[in-house]
Protein backbone atom coordinates (compact mmCIF):
# COMPACT_ATOMS: atom_id res chain seq x y z
CA UNK A 1 0.00 0.00 0.00
CA UNK A 2 1.52 3.30 -0.79
CA UNK A 3 0.53 6.40 0.08
CA UNK A 4 -0.97 7.66 -2.99
CA UNK A 5 -3.74 4.97 -2.78
CA UNK A 6 -4.36 5.73 0.85
CA UNK A 7 -4.84 9.82 -0.39
CA UNK A 8 -7.43 8.40 -3.29
CA UNK A 9 -9.15 5.96 -0.20
CA UNK A 10 -9.75 8.42 1.65
CA UNK A 11 -10.92 10.79 -1.35
CA UNK A 12 -13.24 8.36 -2.08
CA UNK A 13 -14.72 8.35 1.41
CA UNK A 14 -14.40 12.34 1.77
CA UNK A 15 -17.65 13.00 3.38
CA UNK A 16 -17.52 10.25 6.10
CA UNK A 17 -13.67 10.52 6.66
CA UNK A 18 -14.86 14.37 7.70
CA UNK A 19 -17.32 13.46 9.66
CA UNK A 20 -15.11 11.09 12.03
CA UNK A 21 -12.32 13.23 11.93
CA UNK A 22 -13.98 16.42 12.61
CA UNK A 23 -16.45 14.59 15.14
CA UNK A 24 -12.77 13.60 16.74
CA UNK A 25 -11.17 17.47 16.57
CA UNK A 26 -14.30 18.78 17.47
CA UNK A 27 -14.54 16.71 20.60
CA UNK A 28 -10.65 17.20 21.79
CA UNK A 29 -10.72 20.80 21.22
CA UNK A 30 -13.74 21.33 22.57
CA UNK A 31 -12.98 19.22 26.41
CA UNK A 32 -9.32 20.83 26.30
CA UNK A 33 -10.75 24.32 26.80
CA UNK A 34 -13.58 22.74 29.08
CA UNK A 35 -10.67 21.38 30.79
CA UNK A 36 -8.53 24.31 30.71
CA UNK A 37 -10.92 26.51 31.75
CA UNK A 38 -12.31 24.22 35.01
CA UNK A 39 -8.48 24.08 36.00
CA UNK A 40 -7.95 27.70 35.92
CA UNK A 41 -10.63 29.07 38.07
CA UNK A 42 -9.64 26.30 40.46
CA UNK A 43 -13.32 24.33 40.57
CA UNK A 44 -11.96 20.98 40.61
CA UNK A 45 -11.45 21.67 45.16
CA UNK A 46 -15.52 21.48 44.36
CA UNK A 47 -15.53 17.91 44.15
CA UNK A 48 -13.25 17.40 47.18
CA UNK A 49 -13.68 20.22 49.28
CA UNK A 50 -17.72 19.77 51.16
CA UNK A 51 -16.96 23.00 52.65
CA UNK A 52 -17.40 24.85 49.27
CA UNK A 53 -20.04 22.89 47.20
CA UNK A 54 -22.43 25.54 48.30
CA UNK A 55 -20.75 28.55 48.13
CA UNK A 56 -21.04 30.71 45.29
CA UNK A 57 -17.57 30.17 44.09
CA UNK A 58 -18.65 26.14 43.18
CA UNK A 59 -22.30 27.72 42.05
CA UNK A 60 -21.05 29.97 40.04
CA UNK A 61 -22.74 29.74 36.29
CA UNK A 62 -19.15 29.10 34.54
CA UNK A 63 -18.77 26.04 36.93
CA UNK A 64 -21.98 24.67 36.84
CA UNK A 65 -22.02 24.90 32.84
CA UNK A 66 -18.28 23.71 32.56
CA UNK A 67 -19.67 20.02 34.52
CA UNK A 68 -22.70 20.23 32.41
CA UNK A 69 -20.34 20.19 28.76
CA UNK A 70 -18.05 17.35 30.86
CA UNK A 71 -20.86 15.05 31.81
CA UNK A 72 -22.74 15.56 28.68
CA UNK A 73 -19.74 15.02 26.53
CA UNK A 74 -18.91 11.97 28.51
CA UNK A 75 -22.57 10.62 28.15
CA UNK A 76 -22.09 10.43 24.28
CA UNK A 77 -18.72 9.03 23.94
CA UNK A 78 -20.51 5.40 23.71
CA UNK A 79 -22.05 6.57 20.90
CA UNK A 80 -19.36 7.69 18.70
CA UNK A 81 -17.96 3.31 18.41
CA UNK A 82 -21.31 2.93 16.45
CA UNK A 83 -21.92 5.60 14.39
CA UNK A 84 -18.17 6.00 13.13
CA UNK A 85 -18.03 2.43 12.68
CA UNK A 86 -20.90 2.46 10.79
CA UNK A 87 -20.18 5.68 8.68
CA UNK A 88 -16.28 3.96 7.84
CA UNK A 89 -16.87 0.61 7.62
CA UNK A 90 -19.90 -0.01 5.43
CA UNK A 91 -19.46 2.26 2.26
CA UNK A 92 -15.40 0.87 2.05
CA UNK A 93 -16.37 -1.56 -0.08
CA UNK A 94 -20.43 -1.83 -0.15
CA UNK A 95 -20.07 1.77 -2.07
CA UNK A 96 -18.05 0.44 -4.75
CA UNK A 97 -20.10 -2.46 -5.61
CA UNK A 98 -23.26 -0.18 -5.73
CA UNK A 99 -21.76 2.15 -7.87
CA UNK A 100 -20.04 -0.93 -10.30
CA UNK A 101 -16.73 0.56 -9.65
CA UNK A 102 -15.33 -1.80 -8.12
CA UNK A 103 -15.68 -4.07 -11.57
CA UNK A 104 -13.28 -1.34 -13.40
CA UNK A 105 -10.73 -1.21 -10.42
CA UNK A 106 -10.81 -5.11 -10.21
CA UNK A 107 -9.87 -5.68 -13.62
CA UNK A 108 -7.26 -3.39 -13.55
CA UNK A 109 -5.41 -3.71 -10.23
CA UNK A 110 -2.78 -6.45 -10.20
CA UNK A 111 -4.76 -8.75 -7.45
CA UNK A 112 -8.77 -7.88 -5.47
CA UNK A 113 -6.73 -8.64 -2.16
CA UNK A 114 -4.05 -5.59 -2.78
CA UNK A 115 -6.89 -3.79 -4.15
CA UNK A 116 -9.18 -4.66 -0.59
CA UNK A 117 -6.02 -3.54 1.27
CA UNK A 118 -5.94 -0.29 -0.10
CA UNK A 119 -9.27 0.84 0.74
CA UNK A 120 -9.53 -0.91 3.87
CA UNK A 121 -6.30 -0.61 6.10
CA UNK A 122 -6.39 3.90 5.92
CA UNK A 123 -9.76 3.76 6.90
CA UNK A 124 -9.85 1.46 9.61
CA UNK A 125 -6.69 2.96 11.10
CA UNK A 126 -8.65 6.25 11.08
CA UNK A 127 -11.51 4.87 12.94
CA UNK A 128 -9.04 3.04 15.29
CA UNK A 129 -6.96 6.32 15.71
CA UNK A 130 -10.14 8.73 16.10
CA UNK A 131 -11.60 6.01 18.65
CA UNK A 132 -8.59 6.17 21.16
CA UNK A 133 -8.75 9.90 20.58
CA UNK A 134 -12.59 10.58 21.74
CA UNK A 135 -11.67 7.70 24.85
CA UNK A 136 -8.36 9.56 26.11
CA UNK A 137 -10.58 12.51 26.10
CA UNK A 138 -13.47 10.39 28.21
CA UNK A 139 -10.88 9.80 30.46
CA UNK A 140 -9.67 13.48 30.58
CA UNK A 141 -13.26 14.38 31.67
CA UNK A 142 -14.12 11.79 33.84
CA UNK A 143 -11.31 12.85 35.98
CA UNK A 144 -12.18 16.26 35.86
CA UNK A 145 -15.69 15.23 37.33
CA UNK A 146 -13.97 13.24 39.40
CA UNK A 147 -10.71 14.20 40.24
CA UNK A 148 -10.17 12.30 43.85
CA UNK A 149 -10.72 8.59 42.15
CA UNK A 150 -7.79 6.51 40.57
CA UNK A 151 -9.48 6.00 37.24
CA UNK A 152 -6.64 3.75 36.86
CA UNK A 153 -7.84 1.59 39.46
CA UNK A 154 -11.56 2.19 39.09
CA UNK A 155 -14.42 1.08 36.81
CA UNK A 156 -16.21 3.66 36.44
CA UNK A 157 -17.22 4.70 32.85
CA UNK A 158 -15.94 1.29 31.72
CA UNK A 159 -16.33 0.87 28.33
CA UNK A 160 -17.36 4.54 28.01
CA UNK A 161 -13.46 5.62 28.09
CA UNK A 162 -9.86 4.40 27.02
CA UNK A 163 -8.57 2.08 24.99
CA UNK A 164 -12.22 -0.01 24.55
CA UNK A 165 -13.96 2.90 22.90
CA UNK A 166 -11.35 3.09 19.87
CA UNK A 167 -11.54 -0.69 20.20
CA UNK A 168 -15.63 -1.02 19.77
CA UNK A 169 -15.11 1.50 17.30
CA UNK A 170 -12.66 -0.70 15.13
CA UNK A 171 -15.07 -4.01 15.88
CA UNK A 172 -18.12 -2.15 14.27
CA UNK A 173 -16.64 -0.57 11.14
CA UNK A 174 -15.38 -4.29 10.63
CA UNK A 175 -19.02 -5.75 10.87
CA UNK A 176 -20.14 -3.10 8.35
CA UNK A 177 -17.20 -3.90 5.89
CA UNK A 178 -18.28 -7.68 6.24
CA UNK A 179 -21.76 -6.68 5.66
CA UNK A 180 -20.94 -4.23 2.57
CA UNK A 181 -18.98 -6.56 0.61
CA UNK A 182 -21.30 -9.52 0.80
CA UNK A 183 -24.43 -7.71 0.16
CA UNK A 184 -22.73 -4.98 -2.14
CA UNK A 185 -25.70 -2.41 -0.64
CA UNK A 186 -25.14 0.49 1.30
CA UNK A 187 -28.19 0.67 3.14
CA UNK A 188 -29.38 -2.99 3.99
CA UNK A 189 -25.53 -2.92 5.72
CA UNK A 190 -26.34 -0.19 7.91
CA UNK A 191 -29.46 -2.20 8.86
CA UNK A 192 -27.98 -5.46 9.49
CA UNK A 193 -24.47 -4.30 11.37
CA UNK A 194 -27.15 -2.70 13.49
CA UNK A 195 -28.37 -5.99 14.07
CA UNK A 196 -25.12 -7.88 14.60
CA UNK A 197 -23.96 -4.93 16.58
CA UNK A 198 -26.55 -5.60 19.72
CA UNK A 199 -26.20 -9.21 19.35
CA UNK A 200 -22.50 -9.09 19.71
CA UNK A 201 -22.61 -6.91 22.76
CA UNK A 202 -25.10 -9.25 24.19
CA UNK A 203 -22.81 -12.11 23.67
CA UNK A 204 -19.61 -10.63 24.47
CA UNK A 205 -21.63 -9.24 27.42
CA UNK A 206 -22.92 -12.59 28.84
CA UNK A 207 -19.46 -14.11 28.47
CA UNK A 208 -17.52 -11.48 30.04
CA UNK A 209 -19.99 -11.79 33.07
CA UNK A 210 -19.33 -15.61 33.18
CA UNK A 211 -15.63 -15.31 33.31
CA UNK A 212 -15.30 -12.37 35.56
CA UNK A 213 -17.73 -14.29 37.83
CA UNK A 214 -15.48 -17.02 38.18
CA UNK A 215 -13.11 -14.35 38.98
CA UNK A 216 -14.80 -12.09 41.21
CA UNK A 217 -14.13 -11.18 45.19
CA UNK A 218 -16.58 -12.05 47.84
CA UNK A 219 -17.42 -9.10 50.47
CA UNK A 220 -20.49 -7.76 52.77
CA UNK A 221 -22.91 -5.58 50.84
CA UNK A 222 -20.59 -2.72 52.99
CA UNK A 223 -16.94 -3.44 50.87
CA UNK A 224 -18.39 -2.79 47.47
CA UNK A 225 -18.05 0.84 46.53
CA UNK A 226 -18.12 2.52 42.89
CA UNK A 227 -14.81 1.84 42.42
CA UNK A 228 -14.93 -1.77 41.93
CA UNK A 229 -17.25 -3.51 38.89
CA UNK A 230 -20.14 -5.00 40.36
CA UNK A 231 -21.19 -8.69 39.25
CA UNK A 232 -24.00 -10.21 40.98
CA UNK A 233 -25.00 -10.88 44.43
CA UNK A 234 -25.10 -13.49 46.39
CA UNK A 235 -26.40 -15.24 49.91
CA UNK A 236 -24.25 -16.64 53.00
CA UNK A 237 -26.29 -19.41 54.28
CA UNK A 238 -25.79 -20.50 58.03
CA UNK A 239 -23.70 -23.34 57.34
CA UNK A 240 -21.26 -20.87 55.07
CA UNK A 241 -22.60 -22.09 51.59
CA UNK A 242 -22.78 -19.27 48.86
CA UNK A 243 -25.53 -19.71 46.82
CA UNK A 244 -27.83 -17.63 44.52
CA UNK A 245 -31.25 -17.00 45.12
CA UNK A 246 -32.51 -19.58 42.49
CA UNK A 247 -30.09 -22.38 44.42
CA UNK A 248 -32.07 -20.93 47.54
CA UNK A 249 -35.37 -22.24 46.94
CA UNK A 250 -33.82 -25.82 45.69
CA UNK A 251 -31.39 -26.24 47.87
CA UNK A 252 -32.99 -24.66 51.14
CA UNK A 253 -36.62 -25.08 50.55
CA UNK A 254 -37.51 -23.87 54.39
CA UNK A 255 -36.13 -20.58 53.67
CA UNK A 256 -38.10 -19.97 50.24
CA UNK A 257 -40.70 -18.01 51.64
CA UNK A 258 -38.25 -15.80 53.50
CA UNK A 259 -36.46 -15.67 56.43
CA UNK A 260 -35.38 -13.33 59.55
CA UNK A 261 -32.26 -11.96 61.02
CA UNK A 262 -32.01 -15.01 63.52
CA UNK A 263 -31.62 -16.64 60.69
CA UNK A 264 -27.70 -16.01 60.12
CA UNK A 265 -28.22 -15.69 55.87
CA UNK A 266 -26.25 -12.82 55.13
CA UNK A 267 -26.38 -10.88 51.84
CA UNK A 268 -22.96 -10.89 49.69
CA UNK A 269 -21.60 -9.32 46.35
CA UNK A 270 -19.80 -10.54 44.21
CA UNK A 271 -17.07 -8.10 42.44
CA UNK A 272 -13.75 -7.17 40.27
CA UNK A 273 -11.77 -4.61 42.50
CA UNK A 274 -10.71 -1.75 40.62
CA UNK A 275 -7.43 -2.73 40.84
CA UNK A 276 -7.39 -5.05 37.96
CA UNK A 277 -9.32 -2.59 35.54
CA UNK A 278 -6.48 -2.38 33.30
CA UNK A 279 -6.07 -6.01 33.13
CA UNK A 280 -9.73 -6.72 32.41
CA UNK A 281 -9.85 -3.50 29.80
CA UNK A 282 -6.89 -5.39 27.67
CA UNK A 283 -8.68 -8.50 27.92
CA UNK A 284 -11.72 -7.01 26.44
CA UNK A 285 -9.86 -5.00 23.59
CA UNK A 286 -7.95 -8.29 22.93
CA UNK A 287 -10.85 -10.56 22.32
CA UNK A 288 -13.09 -7.46 20.33
CA UNK A 289 -9.77 -6.72 18.30
CA UNK A 290 -9.54 -10.85 17.24
CA UNK A 291 -13.25 -10.81 16.33
CA UNK A 292 -12.65 -7.22 14.29
CA UNK A 293 -9.86 -8.93 12.96
CA UNK A 294 -11.99 -11.91 11.62
CA UNK A 295 -14.72 -10.12 10.04
CA UNK A 296 -12.06 -7.97 8.50
CA UNK A 297 -11.16 -11.63 6.82
CA UNK A 298 -14.27 -12.52 5.96
CA UNK A 299 -15.15 -9.29 4.23
CA UNK A 300 -11.76 -10.02 2.07
CA UNK A 301 -12.85 -13.91 1.47
CA UNK A 302 -16.30 -12.10 -0.14
CA UNK A 303 -14.26 -9.98 -2.10
CA UNK A 304 -11.86 -12.49 -3.58
CA UNK A 305 -14.35 -15.12 -4.33
CA UNK A 306 -16.83 -12.32 -5.78
CA UNK A 307 -18.50 -13.09 -9.24
CA UNK A 308 -18.57 -9.92 -11.02
CA UNK A 309 -21.74 -8.46 -12.39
Amino acid sequence: MTLRSAILTFRIQRFETTVVVGAAVLSVVVSAIVIALWNAGGYARCATDETLQSTSFCQASIGTLLSRIARLSVSIVPVFPVVAGLLVGGPIVARELESGTARLAWSLAPSRLRWFGQRVIPILAMALLAGLAIGMTADALMHLLQPSMNLDGSFVGFRGRGLLVAVEGLLVASIALAFGAILGRTVPTIVLTLVLVFAVGIAVDKVEREVLTNEAVLGDDFSFNDENLYIDSRLRMPDGAIVTWEQLNTQYPQYANGWDDTSGIQNVTLYIPGARYHDVERREAAALGGLAVLFVGLAAVAVVRRRPR
